[in-house]
């Protein structure tokens, strides 16, 4: 079977499988919408924006669909699924960084694959920076991506089929061993993408050498078997058959305009609403534009995440509670003060100023154990230790 004849298979199989199980996706969504939402909101402290932001993934169907396949259409997994999913949520996402620039990441505009679904090139550059400092852009690529595919859905026709997945064209030439965290790696296999399921139909790697064959060896360790088969190590002929050169950037033998003139379909400009006063001056309006131009990002310079601050930190203007700074300014990390933040820091403090004292004593417990034992082997159990004993006895009583 061809590469063609596979992804066509699995496409189908999606498809029927999304159309089977709709209508429990939508009554999924009212339960979680109406009675769940307001739990969370409640036991979270969530305010109003963090509620409505939460709610508008909970709309997403495609997302919702996908969280029920992986758990085999259970209902009561994938609300558990469901519900610790908003805390992750909030707790990595929020607030959401709409503006945020990832050159890594660029999806073909206005192009689909043979199967209609969106092409992603992703192009990994250097990656063994700082976990900190690094997974906060994994988790917002992913969610950019999330949200991108629920604009491609909202925008289509209500009768075609939906765009549930991506292809990915993984551009290797830029990564090696000595760039890349194994790490950092495992984590995005293992923990991140299960938080996005179903979003990826299949991987093309190109400009694969020898020298990234380890990187593979641990994908296909941690990958099940399922996601191994949609890995393809295609031939220029193949990649050429399987998309067609209309659908490919020069840079990778296609007819269209090279991946770097190319607009990112996941960059968009967006339209940005501002009150303006109705006696405004022509001035003051061409100063309100020109502010508003120079905030769009594809013209303004590349917004970085922000920093995550350790509740320890000395620059943590909330010491004991996580913190993010960002654009000059530091924001709680949750968006509140909460108490097991804070006793968690206080059992870190804790430990940080007694674990010698700790640790010796833990070490004085277990020698004292052990020579306990060996002693009661080796002598109390002999009629010369037994009188020995008799005699610290009777002479302790005699001291007193």
């Amino acid at each position: 079977m061809d590469i063609r004849e596979l992804l066509q298979v699995n496409c189908d199989r999606l498809l029927n499988q999304y159309e089977a199980n709709l209508e429990g996706a939508l009554d999924l969504q009212s339960i979680l919408i109406d009675g769940v939402l307001p739990s969370v909101t409640d036991e979270l402290e969530l305010d109003e924006e963090q509620t409505d932001w939460t709610k508008e993934w909970l709309e997403d169907t495609q997302a919702i669909f996908q969280i029920m396949r992986k758990h085999k259409f259970t209902r009561s997994f994938a609300m558990d699924s469901i519900r610790k999913n908003i805390v992750w949520r909030i707790e990595h996402l929020w607030p959401p960084k709409s503006d945020l620039h990832i050159p890594e990441l660029h999806c073909l505009p206005d192009v689909r694959d043979p199967l209609g679904r969106p092409i992603l090139v992703i192009e990994p550059a250097a990656l063994n920076g700082a976990p900190d400092a690094v997974q906060p852009l994994f988790i917002h690529a992913m969610e950019r991506l999330r949200v991108h595919l629920k604009v491609l859905n909202d925008a289509s026709d209500k009768t075609s089929s939906p765009s549930l997945q991506y292809i990915v064209l993984l551009d290797l030439q830029k990564l090696s061993m000595q760039t890349m965290s194994i790490e950092l790696f495992s984590w995005f296999l293992k923990e991140l993408i299960p938080r996005f399921p179903g979003m990826l139909a299949a991987v093309f790697m190109l400009n694969f050498s020898w020298s990234h064959y380890s990187i593979w060896s641990v994908a296909r360790r941690i990958l099940p078997a399922s996601a191994v088969s949609r890995v393809f190590f295609p031939s220029q002929t193949e990649l050429n058959k399987y998309f067609t050169p209309s659908s490919l950037p020069k840079d990778y033998g296609g007819d269209l305009a090279a991946l770097s003139v190319l607009n990112n379909a996941l960059e968009s400009k967006r339209v940005h609403r501002a009150r303006v006063p109705e006696a405004q001056s022509p001035e003051a309006q061409s100063q309100a534009t020109a502010n508003s131009e120079s905030s769009d990002p594809s013209s303004g310079p590349t917004v970085s995440i922000g920093t995550r601050l350790s509740p320890t930190s000395a620059n943590n203007p909330f010491f004991g509670y996580p913190a993010s700074f960002s654009s000059g300014s530091s924001t709680l990390h949750h968006g509140r003060k909460r108490k097991r933040d804070l006793v968690r820091t206080l059992l870190i403090l804790l430990w940080r100023r007694w674990h010698r004292h700790v640790s010796a004593c833990l070490w004085l417990v277990v020698v004292t154990v052990t020579v306990r034992q060996l002693f009661s082997k080796r002598i109390v159990y002999s009629s010369a230790g037994a009188a020995l004993l008799r005699g610290w006895w009777t002479s302790a009583f005699a001291a007193l």
